[in-house]
Order: C-alpha cells, then sequence, then structure tokens
C-alpha cells in the first residue's frame, strides 16, 4: 500500500511571501484517491479546471476501473492504438521490471483479482489453491507484451494494471502542467505520491512527513521522519493496511510476480526520492517484493539516481531503518 501523509509547515493565514507571490491551493478526488496541490503564483492563477481535464485524460488512457479506458479495452482483447499518456507509463514500467529483474511487473492484475484485492480488501472466500495460481501466472509477465509503433500487444492472454505506477507518472503530469505556466514553487500530493519544487509561502523548502508503517495512526508520533524536499519526488511503499488475515494467515496486497503469492519478507515500508514521481512510485513497490537484502544491492546499483528510507524487523521482530547518506542529508533533526 501506498500510505504517506504529507505536511506543510507555512503561515496558512498569510497568503503572500516576501516576494508577494500568492499561495493557491487546490485539492480534491480523483484516481479512487484524494490529491492536494499548493503553488506560488504572482497573479493567483488557478489550474483546478486544467488539472481536472488532465486527470479525465490520464484515466481514460490508463485507468483499469474505466472499462472504455485505453488499456481496459487492451486487457479485453481489442486492438487500438495507444496514447502518449499509455507510452509513457508502459515506456517507465518495462524500464523498472528490466531494472528490477522482474520484480516490478505491471501484468499481475489476476493475481490480485485472484487474492481478493479489487475488493476492497474483502477475504478470499474459496480456498487457495497453488494450481490455480500456477495456472493464472502462465498470464502473467511483461515479457508477454511488446511495443509496436502505434500500440502494445498483449501476448498470453496477459492484463496490464499500471495501478503502481500511474499516480507517480500523475504528480509528473502536473508538474510539467504548472511549470509550462511559469509556476516553479509547488508542492503536489496524489494518494501519497509528492513531488516539490522551489519553496513555500515563507520562503523555505517544503516539508513533508512520513508516517510510521503502523497499523493505526498515533496522532502524537504519527511520522516516522520529516524531511525538506528540495526539487525532488517521494513515494512511499508498505503493506501494514493494506491485507487481510484468513485462517491466521496474513495476506498483504503487495504480490510477488516471480511465485503469485502476497511478498513475505522483513520490510514494513520503503520510501523512494528520485526525480520522477513515476519511477519513485514503481521502485517502491519492486523493493517491498524484493525484500531487504535485494533491495540494499539494487540501491547500491542506483545510488546515483535514489535514496531510500526502509523500515524492517529484525529477527528478534524489532523494527530498524536504512537510511541512504543522501536521505540522512534531508531529514530533519
Amino acid at each position: 500500500m501506498k500510505k504517506l501523509y504529507f505536511i506543510f509547515l507555512l503561515s496558512l493565514l498569510s497568503c503572500t511571501s516576501t516576494d508577494n507571490k500568492i499561495l493557491v491551493s487546490n485539492s480534491g478526488q480523483a484516481q479512487g484517491t484524494f490529491y492536494h496541490i499548493k503553488y506560488l503564483s504572482e497573479n493567483a492563477e488557478d489550474f483546478q479546471q486544467k488539472i481536472d481535464s488532465l486527470f479525465a485524460e490520464i484515466d481514460s488512457s490508463v485507468s483499469v476501473y474505466m472499462s472504455s479506458s485505453i488499456i481496459s479495452r487492451l486487457n479485453n482483447g481489442e486492438q487500438l492504438n495507444t496514447d502518449a499518456i499509455f507510452n509513457k507509463v508502459y515506456s517507465d514500467a518495462m524500464h523498472v521490471y528490466h531494472i528490477s529483474e522482474g520484480f516490478f511487473d505491471c501484468t499481475v492484475f489476476p493475481l490480485l483479482e485472484y487474492w481478493g484485492f479489487y475488493q476492497n480488501n474483502q477475504v478470499k472466500e474459496n480456498t487457495i489453491d497453488t494450481a490455480d495460481v500456477l495456472r493464472i501466472m502462465q498470464k502473467v509477465g511483461m515479457h508477454n507484451t511488446r511495443k509496436t509503433y502505434s500500440s502494445v500487444v498483449l501476448q498470453n492472454r496477459v492484463q496490464l494494471d499500471f495501478n503502481a505506477i500511474a499516480q507517480g507518472y500523475t504528480v509528473d503530469l502536473i508538474a510539467e502542467l504548472l511549470e509550462k505556466n511559469e509556476v516553479v514553487n509547488y508542492l503536489i500530493e496524489v494518494g501519497g505520491e509528492i513531488k516539490a519544487k522551489g519553496i513555500n509561502a515563507d520562503d523555505e523548502l517544503w516539508r513533508v512527513g512520513v508516517e510510521k508503517p503502523s497499523k493505526e495512526i498515533d496522532l502524537e508520533e504519527r511520522f516516522q521522519f520529516i524531511i525538506d524536499l528540495e526539487d525532488k519526488a517521494l513515494a512511499t511503499s508498505g503493506n501494514y493496511r493494506k491485507f487481510y488475515i484468513k485462517d491466521g494467515v496474513k495476506y498483504a496486497h503487495t504480490i510477488n510476480p516471480k511465485s503469485g503469492f502476497p511478498c513475505q519478507n522483513r520490510l514494513l515500508s520503503v520510501t523512494v526520492i528520485s526525480d520522477k514521481c513515476a519511477l519513485a512510485d514503481a521502485y517502491a513497490t519492486a523493493f517491498m517484493v524484493m525484500g531487504l537484502k535485494q533491495t540494499k544491492q539494487l540501491y547500491n546499483k542506483l545510488a546515483d539516481e535514489l535514496d531510500v528510507y526502509l523500515v524492517y524487523t529484525d529477527k528478534n521482530g524489532d523494527w530498524k531503518t536504512f537510511v541512504s547518506p543522501g536521505m540522512q542529508k534531508r531529514i530533519v533533526d
């Protein structure tokens, strides 16, 4: 689950900063979640209508919950041209698929359905059968997809689901929209995925807090850490709230595409900082599947591109953390 709450350490009673730019706020519901956007503008221009149109455009391309979307129609066997949004999300998804050696895979759609994670985490009614999982696994694997000049071909009845990367890409597109309109100071959050640039209304870096990976929210000690986010994107993934328990076994919503079963490892949450929110989003999911050891190994290869904050349990069940040097520099004491 991607669950990250952010905080704005700025004066909400004051509408202007020292350079007389006005703080504008947009918020609402989209993509099955909430979004919050803040930016500084010299003329208080409100981009709400353009933002709403952008959400609609993204949904019409990559939302599996919209039957008329490009991705739903492809999943249903139609042959049609894909658009620029679909092509970019697919390209980024394939990039992380290859870098993670298949631990990030956007064809796990039928496995998520089988395990009950498209029914609001309802406990699976039927007996879990390994033979069923193996049968479904024959329809899983990004290697069963290929890009053509005008579309994407899905082979062996695979179905795509960009849920683990699309919200991050949405954040990137909103950032592009603001920057095209000469907005250079903003904080964007969609469903917990964040991108920040410039400063807030108090002429300070945007400050965000990442929740502790606990089942219940402790309002007094809510945050695992707080950072100043400077011209970067951030995404957090974890299994600590989105799961169900059946016959004494905990089934988390992150599926291991190599086994077909919910992943089971010592990681509680993963936070990734990157230039692009889509990649931060995808890598956070991949790392949750890979587990602590393999995540550290891949991070070492990507240390010039990413920063990470890992929360995990040791063999005694005690919480531990792994914090990359770049992440440590951003943390507010």
